[in-house]
This record gives structure tokens, sequence and C-alpha cells, in this order.
């Protein structure tokens, strides 16, 4: 599961602050861990977008279509162990301090225009049940500055749509629909779900948009053994582990946990990694994660990510990230890169 910057270290980011070395940040009640189109483009609407929409003139798929590859299905390379891709995620979408916001619809479509594999977005439910994208509840000055100190389950989906981002004069907070809407054909979306009591709401959400096949939830261990089990859909979504550095939780989803629906763990860097991927998680038909905070990561520390034995490396420093992934690639024989 994706460690999104803590409150105080999204604003940092927000900054331009460069720590590489930033620590997992707050945890909800429940004990999850917490995860700020261009300015303009985002709609204030309420009403529910259209989950088939068309694709934009961003990049197309590198391997020659907008549909049914590794950018747009988790089942190309993204559910198979033995796919040798590297690939990447773009933490927030592909954002900066002074562009398009952290979360943001714009920040999202610079990830697809530029490239990337996947982003990773943040999701609350509302006062009237309804998903949104939002880091933060309540929301930090560094977030939006006229919804600054509201909390998301007290506002309407009406309301926090009406929200706007920093720095951005115009661009809004989405709902879970429109960003998935988006998304469809083009990128592959993780969502990290900021509160347990949300997780209900948001599968029934992935699924009756019918968004299975490229976007899987972030889950903690123990989340899925006693949170994800109960709730309708749950078999029907697929899930990254975030075992942080607990690698003997690796035994016990691959032991006596067995989740069929489980594609991915992800792991703190760490000596051992290599040998977990290559022994336990890759036999099992299982792929592997990590993030890297830094907000100023080189191409040589998420290309080291790769080299560990990681096969998905998530980032905020999306650049680097790209440069890492296709020299990576390259290296490996991949095509395209």
């Amino acid at each position: 599961m994706l460690r999104a910057p803590s409150m105080i270290g999204l604003a940092c980011v927000v900054a331009a602050c460069s720590s590489a070395s930033e620590t997992n940040d707050v945890t909800s009640s429940s004990g999850s861990p917490s995860s700020g189109g261009p300015p303009g483009a985002a709609p204030t609407s309420t009403a529910p977008p259209s989950a088939t929409a068309t694709n934009d003139a961003g990049a197309p798929d590198a391997d020659g279509g907008q549909a049914g590859t590794y950018r747009t299905s988790l089942s190309v390379c993204w559910t198979d162990a033995t796919c040798k891709r590297a690939m990447i995620v773009a933490h927030g979408g592909d954002w900066s301090a002074t562009g398009a916001p952290y979360g943001s619809l714009g920040a999202v479509t610079n990830a697809y225009k530029n490239g990337v594999d996947a982003v990773k977005i943040d999701v609350r439910v509302t006062k009237d049940k309804i998903p949104v994208v939002s880091h933060s509840s309540p929301l930090g000055a560094y977030e939006s500055l006229d919804c600054y100190g509201k909390k998301i389950e007290d506002m309407t989906a009406a309301e926090v749509t009406k929200c706007h981002f920093v720095p951005s004069q115009t661009e809004t907070f989405q709902r879970l629909d429109a960003m998935l809407g988006y998304a469809r054909g083009k990128l592959v979306v993780q969502l990290t779900v900021k509160e347990s009591v949300d997780y209900a709401r948001t599968i029934a959400e992935v699924v009756a948009l019918g968004a299975q096949d490229f976007a899987f939830i972030e889950v903690t261990t123990n989340e899925l053994e006693t949170v994800i089990p109960g709730i309708p859909g749950a078999d029907q979504v697929r899930y990254l582990v975030n075992v942080e550095s607990n690698l003997a939780d690796v035994d016990k989803l691959l032991g006596t946990m067995k989740n069929p629906r489980v594609f991915m763990v992800e792991m703190n860097p760490s000596p051992q990694v290599a040998s977990v991927v290559s022994s336990k998680l890759h036999p099992a038909g299982i792929r592997s994660f990590t993030y890297d905070s830094g907000g100023a990561a080189s191409e040589a520390q998420l290309h080291a990510h790769f080299d560990e034995g990681f096969d998905v490396v998530s980032a905020n420093a999306t650049a680097n990230n790209l440069k890492a992934r296709v020299a990576v690639n390259k290296a490996r024989g991949v095509t395209p890169p």
C-alpha cells in the first residue's frame, strides 16, 4: 500500500521540500495508513459524469492502442509476476508546487500525457455518501484556501467540488466517478481509501462503474483480514497490500490468508527485498511495489529501487521516475520502454 505524505509532509513537498526520508504519516482511527485537466479543466458540476469518457489527445499507449495494455488494464503485466516490465505510479498524479496540484484532475491529466503507467489518488466519502478525491480532512491551507479547515465528511459532494485547489484559481476537487471516468482507457488507478469505514462505499463505486479492470485498492494486512471480507463486492476488486517493513506478513498473506484478489505487495526498501521477491512473491504470482516519498528523488535513487527487486515504483518525482523506468526497461530488452 502506498504510503502517502503526512499532512505535514505533504505541505513540505508542496513547499518544494526535498527530504527523501519522510516517515509514514498519521493513521486513521482504524489504523489505516494515510496517504496537495489543466487549470480550469476540472468540472464543478456535481452531476455524475459519464464513466465512459472518451480518450483525449494525450500520448497513446506505446504498444499501439488505448485499451487493453499495461497502461489501461490490470490484466496486462500488473497481475503477471513473470512480466519483466518495470512500471511506475505517479503519487498524486504528475503534480508540482507551482503547476497542477497534488491529487487534481490536472495532475492526473499530466501523468497520462507524459506516459506514466498509473496514478495514485486518495479517497474520502462525503456527508451524502459520495466518494471524492481528497488527501486530507480537515483540508489544510496548502490544499485549499476557500475550504480551509472544513472536513470532507461534514460536506456534501456539491460543496466539496466547489473547493479550489492551491495554487489553482480555477481547478476544483473531484468526485471519484469523475476521476475514474477520465482515467478509463488511459491509466491504471490506485485508490488510497483514507478511512477504513469508507472501503465499502469505495468498493461499491468501483464495481458500479465497472472499473475493476483498471482501479485497485490499497489495504493493510489487518484490513484485508478483518475489514474487507465483510464488504459486498470485495471479491470483485484487486488489492495492493502494504506490509511496510514487516516481511513476516508476506508469509501470512501467502500462507493462512491466500486471498486470490491480492496481486501486489508493498514493502519498504531493504536488503531482504530481492530474496523475498524471488523466492516468495513471484513464485506465488504476486508482484512487488515500493513508494519513494522524496519530492526530489533522483533518477539514480529510483533506478536503485528496481535494482533491489521491485517491479513497480511509486514516487512524487515523476519525471525522474519516468527516466528510471525507461533505463531499466531498455536494459531488460523490454519494448516499448
